[in-house]
């Protein structure tokens, strides 16, 4: 049976508050104070600093050492960095993450520039946002003139920034705030919605009270709702190409928690024609298994993180607060092969793993050099995701 998706805006009972709250600078407006709390590979007092940026264009980066898209976009941006350092251009990367975190990130990875702590997410907060790697360039007059992508901010543009010229939205960024009005700065009190996408790269946020993602492919978000990202899978029809933004949260303060997923469920077999079950099958896999190296390569989480953050984009892979099964999946996303978690560690790590996308061996041998982990092939009973046309 022959299906076709035209793009499409899948958008269930949204109910708007009353009330609006403070919007993100519209291109043209004036930029926020930067309320950091600390800045790195920058000499002098932060004050100091922050007041040396009069009269120069300014690079807000907000990333994460956890943000695979973020990590990606860094030769790029740090190419950049360079060529403009002298000519009244400063970068600056923007995480809310905390200064140690920051430091230990950067004895293994370069930023050119400054680094910035949001320790408050007071720059967070000041520019709404929702997703990165978000980009914001600040004018020498001191006004926002575009939110361009950080991975295709040009030379060009930094030129027309110089000569205190906006890059307009329309060419430079198509998710840059464009309204204050009371709907649109309303937040939904519950959402449901899928949207092609316009993001490069992919980003990911999953709790127990909502699911937000950008770029995701069909069958990675198939495998979200399903709650089936450890499982193998066998799709028997064609799925949707391109990346998509999917929200989708519970409905209401007294849900119970994954809520959201059997609403998610229903929607994608309903807009995809697809429907989806699971099967039992002895197949070859991978298991993760560490070795003697492990005790002193893993890096673990920080007790007080609340959530787990993973990302992959361009020969990175990027985790916070991540079991070895949660790593377990997303190396089976890449590799495209099921992947047993055999470790038997219970603690949750911090990740940055490199490699070649097109040699996947490299992946095998960044995770032994970086954690001290390593794979091997076995054969076990896996249990499938079907995915199959709507009968």
């Amino acid at each position: 049976m022959q299906k076709t998706l035209l793009p499409l805006l899948f958008l269930l009972l949204i109910l708007q508050v009353n009330t609006a709250k403070a919007a993100a600078p519209e291109v043209g407006e004036a930029a926020p104070k930067l309320q950091l709390t600390g800045l790195l590979q920058a000499s002098g007092k932060l004050e100091q600093n922050l007041n040396s940026l009069k009269g120069k264009v300014v690079v807000l980066e907000f990333w994460a050492t956890w943000c695979a898209p973020c990590i990606a976009a860094m030769p790029h941006l740090n190419e950049l960095s360079e060529k403009y350092k002298n000519k009244g251009v400063q970068f600056i990367s923007v995480t809310d993450e905390t200064d140690e975190k920051a430091k230990n990130f950067l004895k293994k990875r370069k930023i050119n520039g400054w680094v910035g702590i949001d320790g408050n997410e007071a720059m967070h907060e000041a520019y709404e946002v929702q997703a990165i790697p978000f980009t914001v360039v600040i004018g020498a007059d001191g006004n926002v003139l575009g939110y361009p992508d950080g991975k295709t901010l040009s030379e060009e543009m930094l030129n027309k920034a110089l000569a205190g010229k906006t890059l307009t939205v329309a060419t430079d960024s198509p998710e840059a705030p464009t309204s204050n009005t009371t709907a649109d700065l309303a937040k939904p009190l519950y959402e449901l919605s899928i949207r092609p996408s316009a993001s490069q790269g992919m980003s990911n946020m999953l709790m127990p009270q909502m699911y937000r993602t950008k770029g995701a492919q069909a069958l990675d978000i198939i495998k979200i709702a399903f709650d089936a990202t450890d499982k193998q899978t066998e799709v028997t029809t064609t799925l949707p190409e391109g990346g998509f933004d999917v929200v989708a949260t519970n409905p209401g303060k007294g849900s119970p928690m994954w809520a959201w997923r059997p609403q998610l469920q229903q929607m994608l077999q309903d807009v995809w024609a697809i429907e989806v079950r699971q099967e039992q099958k002895e197949m070859e896999v991978y298991e993760l298994i560490t070795t003697t190296a492990a005790a002193k390569r893993l890096r673990e989480a920080a007790p007080e993180e609340a959530y787990s953050q993973q990302s992959s984009d361009e020969g990175v892979l990027a985790g916070r607060n991540t079991s070895t099964a949660g790593l377990a999946k997303i190396l089976q996303n890449v590799l495209k092969e099921p992947v047993v978690d055999a470790t038997n560690l219970q603690r949750k790590y911090d990740y940055n793993l490199y490699f070649d996308e097109n040699k996947p061996e490299t992946l095998l041998k960044s995770l032994e050099e970086e954690m001290g982990l390593k794979l091997r092939k076995v054969k076990r009973p896996i249990e499938l995701l079907v995915i199959a046309p709507k009968k």
